[in-house]
């Protein structure tokens, strides 16, 4: 699962179901004493904004750390990210049927852009930028249908005058508002299917009544299409001399030419997993990702990766895995306190309040790493995690553990570009100077517990049959976000926070709930129209908030026109955390979907549009964009005489366009 770098500091790091792993044993790392009040997380990472794309900002981070390493290792650091870059189109196919033909579409017009009017290329030159950013025509936060920069019927003229031929429903897929307008739609209302009400193209000609009883042998990396009146599964896979070529082929086979080329520069462990992941991208064969997760999650590299088929989200089934690739390397001044939360992982478990029987009885140390960014692409790209554990398949993390990064570059950007403001305009005046004291370690101490031992945590009843994620879909994400954020609430009051250096002292803890429910008010930015809160780890954070505002623990009060969600009792408020932690982990143990789905219902599906409106309007008074997006460095390759690539470069990202040009080539 992961956290994302944006509103609430749950959601802060985003986090969201990931695949099968195995056992994680970090290397030693030397210890380092507790970080100061006195010297708070600076870094030297500078941001730099590369303007909007709407109402979202996007900007760029250096490699910071990327000259540490060797020259075989930047190498392999290049080969990585290549990969990831090769396949971040994939993603685009799976958002929408129309979303990569829309993508070509206009990158076909803006080709001959020297036959269009000034004002028409600007257009079409911003909407290229959302189709990439959002990778569709779906906003990324929100999952609603975009209306594009130009009218319709300006396109049309452009595509004609530069000879480009558009089909009239992809036109109709771009410019009507009614054709696919969410991208997942989990409530579709009475008598509409939620299969055929949402856009992402996991699907075609299916309704759930067809999946009744069908068994997928590709869950993760396969689509479902009806053919001949039966449902037929089609896979994602290059293909080799025994297997035929399935969806993607082209861009899997630049995938695998580039991990080919990383697992000669890789170390022992690290060619394991990638021998592996190659197969299961030729052959498709889950089996194969499975041996990789085991190898792969075992510790963290030099220079680590996520790549394949992972996160659900995009399913409203929650079955389907999204395209990712990721590529990154350790930040020495945050990874000492990550590894000292990691070793004490089994201590913070038992101080749960949930019930013994759902807590771990064999505990291993996860594998984790605070990194430094090298590529993020498809589902990890522009919006990308602040905080990640792997695997999502329960049975994997009990039996081989979990693998955890926490994203500095992307966490660093928040705060460099938005966070002092926003804690400005949402914290209560009597406590913004010690939330600003404390915002840098409580923000990275939440990540690492909401994925290390948030997602990372517990275990299901012995009597439960089957996997709780398939039980309780399509509730299972925001219970799981849910859960692993509750986790973080209740863990942060802890004392050895402190000990191990996390928090500088106590009171920082003391005002965690009230920057919490700062960010959470923030949150409420997110869905700029309509009531409906579709994001799982939106659903999570107002499940709590609503149960905290009838427990009281949390109130609501108006100061010279503007709200604020408050806390006077902060141990009340970790209390009502560790109570609804309890009936979370109690949902996920059981199976319990009815419950969750009664959460969802009452909490978690509506908001208060006359509180997001208000907010919205403070954050436009602070001329904030709504959300931001990150841009990692560009690596170049440098080659002998033979041409082989002996080292790389890296250099941060100065234009938007520049670096959608590198992926569009990749």
């Amino acid at each position: 699962m992961r956290l994302f770098a944006a509103a609430s500091l749950v959601a802060l790091v985003a986090c969201s179901p990931s695949t099968p792993s195995s056992s994680a044993t970090p290397a030693p790392r030397a210890a380092e004493p507790p970080r100061s009040a006195a010297s708070p997380v600076a870094t030297p990472q500078v941001s730099k904004s590369l303007g909007l794309v709407g109402d979202i900002a996007v900007a760029s981070y250096p490699p910071s750390g990327f000259e540490r390493l060797t020259a075989e290792q930047r190498a392999l650091a290049y080969h990585l990210a290549s990969a990831a870059l090769a396949g971040d189109v994939i993603f685009t196919m799976q958002t929408s049927r129309f979303a990569w033909p829309a993508r070509q579409a206009v990158q076909n017009v803006l080709a001959k852009r020297d036959k269009l009017e000034p004002s028409v290329r600007d257009k079409l030159l911003e909407y290229r930028r959302f189709l990439f950013v959002h990778h569709g025509l779906h906003d990324k936060s929100t999952g609603a249908k975009y209306t594009p920069p130009i009218a319709r019927a300006e396109f049309e003229k452009a595509a004609h005058a530069t000879g480009v031929s558009v089909p009239a429903d992809l036109l109709a897929a771009m410019f009507d508002p009614k054709v696919q307008p969410a991208q997942v739609n989990k409530s579709p209302g009475v008598g509409k299917d939620p299969i055929a009400e949402s856009a992402s193209n996991h699907y075609e000609g299916i309704t759930s009544k067809d999946l009744h009883l069908f068994q997928e042998q590709y869950e993760l990396n396969g689509r479902l299409v009806k053919q001949g009146g039966k449902v037929v599964e089609q896979v994602y896979r290059s293909g080799d001399a025994k297997t035929p070529a399935g969806l993607a082929a082209p861009e899997l086979k630049r995938v695998i030419e580039h991990l080919q080329a990383a697992s000669t520069l890789a170390p022992a462990a690290q060619k394991e997993a990638l021998r592996h992941l190659v197969n299961y991208l030729a052959t498709g064969e889950p089996e194969e990702f499975r041996k990789h997760d085991i190898a792969w999650v075992a510790q963290t590299f030099p220079v680590d990766y996520i790549l394949g088929f992972i996160e659900v989200a995009l399913d409203v089934r929650q079955r389907k895995g999204s395209f990712e690739g990721f590529v990154a390397i350790a930040d020495p001044q945050h990874d000492p306190q990550l590894q000292a939360l990691a070793r004490e992982a089994a201590y913070f478990e038992q101080k749960l309040p949930t019930p013994k029987e759902y807590k771990r009885d064999v505990f291993r140390v996860p594998a984790a790493a605070a990194v430094s960014v090298l590529a993020a692409t498809g589902e990890a790209g522009f919006f990308t995690f602040g905080g990640v554990n792997l695997p999502n398949s329960q049975e994997m993390r009990e039996t081989h553990g979990s693998k955890n990064f926490i994203n500095e570059s992307s966490v660093t950007a928040f705060r460099e570009m938005r966070e002092a403001k926003m804690l400005d305009e949402f914290v209560v005046p009597e406590a913004r100077a010690e939330v600003r004291r404390c915002s840098p370690y409580l923000i990275d101490a939440a990540i690492g517990f909401h994925e290390v031992t948030g997602h990372g945590s517990g275990k299901v009843s012995s009597t439960l049959q089957g996997d709780p994620a398939k039980l309780l879909a399509p509730y299972y994400s925001a219970m799981e976000e849910g859960r692993a954020n509750l986790v973080a609430n209740y863990l942060v009051g802890d004392p050895k926070t402190v000990q191990i250096g996390l928090l500088p002292d106590a009171r920082c803890a003391r005002v965690y709930p009230t920057l919490e429910e700062a960010m959470t008010l923030e949150f409420l930015s997110w869905v700029p129209e309509g009531d409906r809160i579709e994001e799982d780890h939106m659903q999570g954070a107002f499940i709590r908030l609503g149960i905290f505002l009838e427990k009281g623990v949390t109130k609501v009060e108006e100061r010279n026109g503007k709200i604020f969600f408050t806390v006077k009792d902060p141990e009340a408020w970790r209390r009502a955390a560790g109570e609804l932690l309890t009936e979370h982990q109690r949902i996920k143990a059981t199976g319990d979907k009815a419950a969750m789905a009664a959460l969802v219902e009452k909490y978690g599906s509506r908001l208060n549009t006359t509180w997001r409106d208000q907010v919205i309007a403070r954050v436009k008074s602070l001329n904030l964009p709504r959300a931001l997006a990150t841009v990692p460095p560009v690596l170049t390759p440098i080659r002998d005489t033979k041409g082989q690539v002996v080292d790389a470069k890296a250099e941060q990202v100065t234009s938007l366009d520049a670096y959608l040009d590198v992926l569009e080539g990749s």
